[in-house]
């Protein structure tokens, strides 16, 4: 006899590779995946009805101390179990009162994240001042690098012609449209966007008009759709959006911004404008988390190492991490020497749920890619 310690991740696979039926497949998976949450403000007399069910599935839930002494209105808690175990609970939960139907729902939207392909969105700055200067490309040579991106399959572009940079000006759309028209020319008449989404990063609803209209499928707006213009440009040309979440204007990102509750605040944003999206008949959404946008350095790296919160709503996450000034911090390089520091933070998004990551360097990472992919694979 021989035991094995097996990664919970590689359960599935393992389950595969030693021929156990489908059906059993399906069930004893759940039972490895364990889920944890932290519920915030729980009524007392949910969280001891809670606490009971919890045990009776076989979960947990963990109360401060004083819980006991039932002397508070409402209460924190941390609720942890696998998936089975949950499922079972949030049947329970179902059939309570005192605000345990609605935590049932909000539990059920984490079981089934959605299952995409991970993808590299390829950068390119047609500007003099973005914050990485190998960055910085003329028109040439942002069309070389265009083609390099094409060479190497990289699923979507990213076309920007305004920093969003800290300390960085306002770009109006013209200055935008003039720097981009000699690509999106070459785009158009090339047939460039029958090989790769071509993504548009701007906050001016006339520069993305402009570029959608020469080949272009994505709109990313780093300022979060605030013009409300942005619906109706993507609504007409049927885009898909890149949903980016940042606290204040990125182009005053400079300022020290905190929220009372960075998840909630997000959670918030999300859902008002996921709903403003559908209701403009926009179903094809990407989420960012907007990291380094007026986030200092821990809510970033805990935006990461949490990242799978966000799947419950359904849409792929994308995460930029790429050289910026938090992996700067984590590892006091300068921006010139943060690949590696990337490259560890973007591998630990794929494993968190991240679906495509937007990059400077993109043969580096589709060796990671490479890597991450093998290991979903091997038992």
């Amino acid at each position: 006899m021989f035991l094995q310690r097996l990664h919970p991740a590689s359960f599935s696979c393992a389950l595969k590779d030693l021929g156990v039926h489908p059906t059993g497949q399906a069930i004893m998976a759940n039972k490895a995946k364990l889920l944890s949450f932290k519920i915030t403000d729980l009524p007392l007399s949910a969280t001891l009805i809670l606490k009971q069910e919890a045990l009776r599935a076989g979960a947990e839930l963990a109360t401060p101390k004083d819980c006991i002494l039932a002397q508070e209105k409402t209460y924190d808690c941390l609720l942890v179990g696998t998936l089975d175990q949950l499922q079972h609970l949030v049947q329970k939960c179902a059939k309570q009162d005192f605000g345990l139907k609605k935590l049932a729902k909000e539990l059920e939207t984490h079981f089934t994240p959605p299952q995409v392909t991970p993808a590299l969105m390829g950068i390119v700055n047609v500007t003099p001042d973005s914050f990485y200067p190998n960055s910085r490309h003329s028109a040439k040579t942002a069309l070389e690098q265009i083609y390099k991106f094409l060479e190497q399959k990289i699923a979507y572009i990213d076309i920007g012609a305004a920093s969003s940079r800290p300390h960085s000006l306002y770009t109006d759309a013209d200055t935008e449209i003039a720097r981009l028209e000699e690509l999106c020319a070459e785009i158009k008449n090339q047939n460039l966007y029958k090989h790769a989404k071509f993504s548009i990063d701007t906050y001016n609803p006339k520069t993305a008009a402009f570029a959608l209209e020469h080949g272009f499928c994505v709109l990313n707006d780093v300022n979060g759709l605030r013009d409300l213009e942005m619906f109706s440009v993507a609504k007409e040309f049927g885009a898909q959006v890149v949903l980016m979440h940042s606290l204040g204007v990125p182009l005053k990102a400079h300022q020290q911004l905190t929220a009372k509750n960075l998840w909630m605040e997000m959670e918030a944003f999300f859902a008002a404008k996921i709903t403003t999206l559908k209701e403009h008949g926009i179903k094809d959404i990407i989420l960012d988390i907007g990291f380094g946008f007026s986030k200092q350095m821990p809510e970033n790296l805990a935006l990461i190492k949490h990242l799978a919160h966000f799947l419950h709503f359904g849409y792929p996450l994308l995460v930029g991490c790429s050289r910026k000034k938090s992996v700067g911090e984590v590892c006091t390089r300068e921006v010139e020497d943060r690949l590696a520091g990337t490259l560890a933070l973007h591998l630990k998004a794929l494993e968190n749920g991240a679906s495509i990551l937007r990059v400077h360097d993109t043969q580096e990472h589709l060796d990671i890619l490479a890597i991450h992919n093998a290991f979903l694979q091997t038992p």
